[in-house]
């Protein structure tokens, strides 16, 4: 009996430790079930994230970010139309009467579309006012030397059904702007009829940044309140004139992604001290 319940306590003791590291690894091998588990399932998101039809799927429900926005507007003085034309009074008093006048262009380049907003000044027969037209272009629309007409007035009157009217024509292109004259063109109606000397182009304003450098000025209107001083690259203003040919462009960009990027990495440099000798 002496030696009996010794050996019956040391068992308990041996049978009461073997369970408490039971319990201690069954824990631990169910937190690690649980960790190889959570591992896996974000393996599976990642390897759903790198799918294509995932990732087709996903930018198809995303807005489309816009990146660019181009504001053109154009001024055509009286020696444009009479001379660079050679409009007569006649010719002159029926565009005022029938034509519009182009006040501005806003091309919003979004990704994978863009959307172009015309202003114009209606005819005087309709009392001169306000119009804007929105078209929503797409890619296949502005390909190679394919072209969207965003503007264009007649410039002479119709003598017949038949005939084909000169006009002047802003167009745009997958990366300019064109102001062009549009000549008359043979048509089934007319198979003797005589074009003039194809369209005549007058001016072309590129819609790249890198191309736009020659004709970079200063903005009247600013719309920043950053400081120049902190190289606002987003925004820029660029403008032409020919005074021989009797036109005068302005065109204001502003680039959204170099936004994005330059309030990433801009630094905010404290102002300098001033002195009391200053």
């Amino acid at each position: 009996m002496e030696i009996l319940w010794p050996a019956l306590g040391i068992s308990v003791i041996v049978v009461f430790v073997f369970f408490v590291l039971a319990r201690h690894w069954q824990r631990t091998l169910r937190h690690h079930s649980w960790t190889i588990r959570r591992l896996m399932e974000r393996m599976h998101d990642l390897e759903e994230v790198g799918d294509p039809e995932f990732r087709r799927r996903l930018s198809q429900i995303a807005p489309s970010p816009l990146e660019q926005v181009f504001v053109f507007s154009l001024r055509l003085d009286d020696h444009f139309w009479r001379e660079t034309l050679g409009a007569s009074p006649e010719d002159m008093k029926f565009i005022r009467s029938f034509g519009t006048f182009l006040g501005s262009v806003k091309i919003e380049r979004w990704r994978g579309h863009s959307v172009a907003t015309i202003i114009e000044v209606l005819p005087e027969s309709r009392l001169a006012g306000w119009q804007t037209r929105s078209l929503d272009l797409y890619t296949a629309e502005g390909d190679g030397a394919g072209a969207v007409t965003l503007w264009e007035v007649p410039l002479v009157r119709l003598r017949g059904s038949a005939e084909i009217q000169p006009s002047l024509e802003l167009l745009l292109r997958q990366n300019s702007l064109e102001l062009c004259r549009r000549s008359p063109r043979p048509s089934d109606n007319q198979p003797d009829a005589q074009p003039e000397e194809g369209d005549t182009v007058f001016l072309r304003v590129p819609l790249d940044a890198a191309l736009l450098s020659e004709f970079r000025s200063h903005d009247p209107v600013p719309h920043s309140v950053d400081p120049p001083a902190l190289g606002n690259s987003w925004q820029a203003f660029y403008s032409s004139e020919d005074q021989q040919l009797g036109y005068e462009w302005q065109l204001s960009l502003r680039d959204l992604e170099k936004k994005a990027e330059w309030e990433h990495w801009k630094i905010l440099e404290p102002a300098p001290l001033r002195t009391s000798t200053d």
